[in-house]
């Protein structure tokens, strides 16, 4: 049985494990500066994780105080014209997130948003968090963000030219070649790890899997069986074996293109994040990584 000492340096651990993979989602160091990403992860008390971090380093022998670490965390649309975003505030208190949850507020809420909207929002991602208590909740919550301001936008967007498109045009669209991008707080489990590449070898898929912190997934081929492989890793009730929203991923990108740039065979890559870099630099699609 843990000591609560040993409790707490092991939810401060597991706390500083997981902003740690968010610096390398959101492509930054928690200064502002997201290289290359359109959506921004910044610790707002930096101090406080440094702090968080001398006391993983030194574990302190009697009681000690747990820092109370903020951040915030801008979350836009997945739609790439719309421009839709949310500003979250997410405080990770004392005991995050063995015994506690995350304290969640909207800041800043899309161009346009009812008000009534905002206090629903607001609402659905506190309780979302409250229902991840004893996980990593952070990547989730955003997810929860992003999809609600997605049903928001399209609910208020009329596309009369996309719903009256053909069938040839969906012929097309279907036969393209489509490229999809999961980042995922961890995938560690050899037995999942496993799994993800038997089902995208099996849906012809190629591509490559980096395990460790963060995970990372991108596959390659038909559309079809990109959609297959993404509603497979989500979990559904047809297709045992998804590992659900709870396990934390999220499509985080997707391309469409005539050819494919990535090998035909899926490959998974062990936990280095720069092999990865290298590989889509040698593939030409660097750009999306």
């Amino acid at each position: 049985m843990m000591s609560d000492i040993d409790e707490k340096i092991d939810a401060l651990e597991r706390t500083v494990l997981e902003i740690d993979a968010m610096a390398s989602i959101f492509c930054n160091d928690f200064s502002g500066e997201s290289e290359g990403c359109s959506e921004e992860f910044v610790i707002t008390n930096p101090d406080a994780l440094e702090c968080a971090r001398e006391r993983i380093d030194n574990c302190p022998a009697g009681e000690f105080d747990v820092p109370h670490i903020d951040a915030e965390v801008l979350v836009r649309s997945t739609s790439e014209s719309s421009g839709v975003d949310a500003r979250l505030r997410m405080c990770l208190p004392p005991g995050y997130p063995s015994s506690c949850h995350a304290v969640v507020t909207v800041l800043c809420a899309p161009k346009n948003f009812p008000r009534n909207k905002l206090d629903e929002l607001s609402t659905k991602l506190q309780c979302r968090a409250k229902e991840l208590i004893g996980s990593e909740a952070i990547l989730e919550i955003i997810n929860k963000c992003r999809d609600e301001i997605d049903h928001w936008e399209q609910s208020n967007l009329s596309n009369p030219v996309f719903e009256e498109a053909c069938e040839d045009d969906v012929t097309t669209t279907k036969s393209s070649i489509n490229r999809r991008w999961i980042w995922v707080h961890h995938i560690t489990n050899s037995g999942r790890l496993k799994q993800i590449v038997t089902e995208a070898q099996s849906l012809k898929l190629g591509g490559f899997l980096k395990g460790g912190y963060p995970g990372v997934v991108v596959v390659e081929g038909s559309r079809m069986s990109c959609d297959e492989f993404v509603t497979w890793i989500k979990g559904n009730k047809s297709r045992p074996g998804g590992f659900g929203r709870n396990w934390g991923h999220h499509v985080r990108g997707e391309a469409t293109v005539e050819l494919r740039q990535l090998p035909e065979k899926f490959e998974e890559l062990e936990d280095d994040m720069g092999k990865l870099g290298s590989l889509c630099t040698e593939f030409g699609v660097e750009d999306e990584f």
